[in-house]
Formats: C-alpha cells, sequence, structure tokens
C-alpha cells in the first residue's frame, strides 16, 4: 500500500515494515483482500495522517482489526497509548500490540517491553484480560478456525449438477444448488484452501509469555470432520 509505506516516517514506518515482513515470512491463510478492503485500507491511513482520529480508529477496530489486519491492530494499540482518537489506555494498548504481534514477528516485541515498563501490574494483569476477550473474538485461532468451518460447508454442499451446454466448447461448469455458476476447479480449490489452513492450525504459533485457554478438544473434533472430509473426496 503506497501509502502505508509513506504516511508514518520513522517509529511506524518500521513497525509496519515489521508487520509486513512477518506476514511475507509466514503468510496466515485468511481470505484474499477485496477492492473494497484494499481502498479501506489506504483511505483510513488518509484519514489518520489528517488527523481524523476518531474515524480512523473507528475504522482499524472495526473494520480492518476483525479480518486478521495486523497493522490496523498495531494501530489501534498505538492510538489507545498516545490518546489519538481516544481517552489513553495503557491495557488496551498493550493488549492490542500483543494481538498484533501474533504471529511471531520478534520486531514487534520491543514496544510490548517498553510499555510495560511504564504500567503496574495491576494495568499488565488487566491487559492479558483483554487480550484474551481479543484472541476469543479475532485473533488468528478463531478466524482460521472459522474460515475452516466455511471450507467444510461448502465441501458438504458439493452436490451441484455438473453440465456441459450444447453450444459451450470450454471446460466443464459447475452449477450451485442455489443458483449461479462456478469454475471446473472450485471444490480443488476449496480443498486445497482447507488443507492449507488446517496445516497452519496444527503448527500455530502462540504468543510465548502467556497462557490462553483453548478449547483443544473442539479443535481435534474439527481437525478430524477436515480430514474425514478430504478423505471422502479422494473416494469419490
Amino acid at each position: 500500500m503506497k501509502i502505508r509505506l509513506a504516511f508514518l516516517v520513522g517509529l511506524l514506518a518500521s513497525l509496519w515494515c515489521a508487520v509486513a515482513s512477518a506476514q511475507t515470512h509466514k503468510p496466515f491463510p485468511g481470505t484474499t483482500s477485496d477492492s473494497r478492503t484494499i481502498r479501506m485500507q489506504e483511505s483510513v491511513d488518509e484519514l489518520y495522517a489528517a488527523g481524523n482520529f476518531q474515524r480512523a480508529l473507528f475504522i482499524y477496530k472495526k473494520d480492518l482489526a476483525p479480518q486478521g489486519d495486523k497493522y490496523a491492530q498495531y494501530m489501534v494499540g498505538y492510538m489507545y497509548l498516545h490518546a489519538q482518537g481516544v481517552e489513553q489506555d495503557k491495557a488496551k494498548a498493550l493488549a492490542w500490540y500483543r494481538l498484533a504481534a501474533e504471529r511471531g514477528e520478534s520486531a514487534l516485541q520491543p514496544p510490548q517491553r517498553e510499555l510495560i515498563k511504564i504500567m503496574s501490574p495491576a494495568e499488565v494483569a488487566h491487559a492479558n484480560t483483554i487480550l484474551v476477550e481479543l484472541r476469543d473474538s479475532i485473533g488468528d485461532m478463531k478466524l482460521i478456525t472459522d474460515l475452516i468451518k466455511q471450507d467444510l460447508s461448502i465441501l458438504r454442499q458439493r452436490t451441484g449438477s455438473r453440465v456441459t451446454r450444447s453450444d459451450y466448447s470450454g471446460p466443464m461448469i459447475i452449477l450451485k444448488p442455489t443458483g449461479g455458476t462456478m469454475g471446473p476447479n472450485y471444490y480443488h480449490d476449496v480443498r486445497v484452501r482447507l488443507e492449507v489452513r488446517l496445516n497452519y492450525l496444527e503448527t500455530r504459533v502462540e504468543i510465548s509469555d502467556l497462557a490462553f485457554q483453548i478449547d483443544d478438544e473442539s479443535l481435534r473434533r474439527l481437525q478430524e470432520q477436515a480430514k474425514s472430509e478430504l478423505a471422502a473426496l479422494d473416494q469419490q
């Protein structure tokens, strides 16, 4: 994003580079940003650069952060720390910083350590509580499990008809049971995507300095369901 690479010189620019580096090194298999999301990312950075902090914070927090946008999550923390568009709240700032760093990028750790130095033990404990809530609602584990469930739902509905029109010389078209069409590789692409997401789930990176409650039994059942669905595809 050209604006993202230009408008925050110094600290924010270096932190954006760190986030971008982390996601390039270990890409999160989420959804691909559509044109609307890309436009939103560009416009929110313009709003921030213009000093329209309240509107920028709303978009970072409500629109982009829930999609797993780590830069947006970092910016929410930064704005809480520096009272930009919101009252200063160091506990919330630390929680959002840690959420932004959950993919294991070491370059995002120093801001957390510096912030902790000026926080009381009670504030740090409160930040940990906030972080658990954030991860439960928009953390990578929540996002990836929701996406796996969506993939499974698609594969379980693969009863659409396969037809070739008499006047059509191209590849076979799959007709959705609910109407509309999909390309001939649609289910193959969903399967590949599901396998990538399962692998990410099995090799997930945890935040090292906190112990979170994760429902391992539910994750195990989800993994078994997904693998069973993939095995069924092999037998068709």
